[in-house]
């Protein structure tokens, strides 16, 4: 994915606030592609990978008009890995190469940054891919709490997305940068702009 645009990546594990820290860059003239968002459309019906989904699942994980239900396959990969490994293996290729297209697109017109928010990046050994990658923290209450009121998950639901995900420990000590989400959304838009503003210098510190 690099190239004279530097790419960003975004990452940290489920209910830490990346999309609050996205928004944020974003507000800051930074695009932002999500790769989740990106994830659903190149599973849209009768899409390829629609179809290998279709074919190993079948109308489990389908709703009436032939959208793939997300929760329903959720429930299946995150209580099975092969399961989980399989879905990856059929998705990631198509989101990896649709980030490509839009940062070459964000490059003709001569951004300095494109920010990517990959929830599973260091999962997907993605990490080569990026010029520098930002990790987003916060304790794991407060990843609960989010995730219940974001998405409506229990705790047991929360907990088993996050066994499914390296540490955010070993995600930190891999990052070039670190935004610490466990205070007010006034502090975390300090680190955001003096991140950015080290960005615009070209540095990375680890915070």
């Amino acid at each position: 994915m690099k190239n004279h645009t530097k790419v960003i990546g975004l990452t940290g594990n489920i209910g830490t606030g990346k999309s609050t820290v996205a928004w944020m860059m974003g507000e800051l003239g930074v695009p932002v592609l999500d790769a989740d968002e990106i994830a659903h459309e190149v599973i849209a019906p009768h899409s390829a990978a629609w179809k290998a989904i279709f074919e190993r699942y079948g109308r489990t994980v389908m709703r009436d008009d032939n959208v793939i239900d997300r929760a329903a396959l959720a429930r299946i990969v995150f209580q099975d890995p092969i399961e989980r490994k399989f879905l990856e293996s059929v998705i990631h290729p198509h989101v990896k190469e649709a980030i490509e297209h839009r940062v070459a697109d964000y490059a003709r017109k001569g951004h300095q940054f494109v920010l990517v928010e990959v929830p599973l990046l260091f999962e997907a050994r993605w990490e080569d891919e990026f010029d520098a990658v930002i990790v987003v923290r916060s304790n794991e209450e407060q990843e609960i709490e989010r995730c219940k009121e974001k998405f409506g998950m229990t705790r047991e639901e929360t907990m088993l997305r996050l066994g499914a995900q390296y540490p955010l420990a070993r995600k930190v000590a891999a990052a070039d940068a670190v935004i610490d989400n466990d205070g007010t959304i006034e502090e975390t838009r300090v680190q955001v702009n003096r991140l950015h503003q080290e960005m615009v210098k070209g540095n990375f510190p680890k915070k």
